[in-house]
């Protein structure tokens, strides 16, 4: 075998991590800055899966029913957001562009608005309110739902300030590197079996999204299947006046502005296993419902395309924890929730790897 290319090339990491996501990313980030050598994996290139493919929106309040786990975590995530983006932004000197200027939810004329009894999370607006926030909207929408202080970040640049950081800290990230196995001896982790050899380890965390599944060896399995997502970027530089400046989230479809004059629209859930083909009559709808709630975007012709694939597990929360045998960790099946959910991962598992108490 060609382990022995391996040990000639690379010293042993205290921690391989599997997946070079914004999770593996933010984990390595955190590990690597409390004195740990990591090396990170990935089959293709650092974020150019799900994390490439988001909207980036964080809304826990208005995706999640109240008082369950997962919007219970999404809150505590939200909570951590601007501490985290000031450190990266700090640390790289990248902006991500944080937007936690509020939410807007349009709602049907049929539509009550202000969600179950007694959730008084989102702040119902009418039409002198909602035009004021969002001058270019439909003018046929009449009512809001304004969830104030959630937002967006921008997915991408997030990914690339991780890696950033990462690389400043000396994590050593190995591009076009598939993980096949994970290593076990005397019941416990000792590396990976990499397509281009074998690394030692005692620590291997699995954050390889919608291919966790895929990882072999003798050790706990986790269920995780691919969700598609189909979305589309809009150049609106050129109508800065008539651009959503909030995140706007229909039923049917949403708009994520950057700070730079684009704008996200998605999305679409598909179970259809790995693929990752766009479908122009799926991107045509979407464009459709983008341009019913703003009208202008009608006329913009889209400037990028994409499908991404979402890791969902067994439950609706994301595993993240140890699991057996010694020294394999996981932090997957984070679905819909990656992006906003990053900051929580992040500290849940470095304070089970590095026994800190929480």
């Amino acid at each position: 075998h060609s382990s022995s290319f391996s040990s000639s090339t690379a010293s042993p990491a205290d921690c391989s991590i599997i997946g070079a996501g914004v999770i593996g990313l933010a984990i390595a980030r955190r590990l690597a800055s409390a004195g740990l050598s990591v090396t990170i994996y990935d089959k293709g290139t650092p974020g150019s899966e799900a994390s490439f493919a988001a909207g980036g929106m964080l809304c826990p309040r208005l995706e999640f029913k109240k008082g369950s786990r997962l919007s219970q975590m999404g809150e505590i995530s939200l909570q951590l957001y601007p501490d985290y983006a000031g450190e990266l932004e700090e640390e790289t000197g990248l902006s991500i562009d944080l937007r936690l200027d509020g939410v807007i939810s349009p709602l049907d004329p049929a539509e009550t608005g202000g969600g179950e009894p007694g959730d008084n999370t989102a702040r119902l607006i009418d039409v002198d309110a909602l035009r004021d926030l969002e001058p270019g909207i439909n003018h046929g929408i009449t009512r809001a739902l304004y969830y104030e202080e959630e937002g967006s970040v921008d997915n991408r640049a997030l990914t690339r300030a991780l890696e950033a950081a990462c690389r400043g800290l000396g994590v050593e990230i190995r591009s076009d590197c598939e993980v096949l196995d994970v290593l076990v001896e005397d019941d416990r982790i000792s590396g990976i079996r990499t397509s281009t050899g074998d690394f030692s380890s005692p620590i291997v965390i699995n954050s390889a999204g919608s291919w966790a599944a895929k990882i072999g060896g003798t050790v706990e399995k986790v269920e995780i299947r691919p969700i598609k997502g189909q979305m589309l970027l809009l150049d609106c530089k050129d109508n800065e006046d008539e651009i959503p400046r909030h995140t706007i989230y229909s039923h049917s479809t949403y708009l994520v502005p950057r700070g730079d004059g684009r704008v996200i629209v998605g999305t679409t859930v598909e179970d259809k296993g790995f693929d990752k083909e766009v479908d122009p009559a799926a991107i045509k709808n979407l464009l459709q419902s983008a341009a019913e709630m703003f009208p202008f975007l009608e006329k913009v012709p889209p400037r990028e395309s994409w499908a991404g694939l979402r890791p969902m597990g067994e439950q609706n929360i994301p595993t993240i924890g140890a699991l057996s045998p010694r020294g394999y960790y996981a932090a997957v099946g984070h679905y819909r929730n990656g992006i906003l959910l990053t900051p929580l991962t992040q500290e849940l598992l470095a304070r089970e790897i590095l026994g800190e108490s929480v």
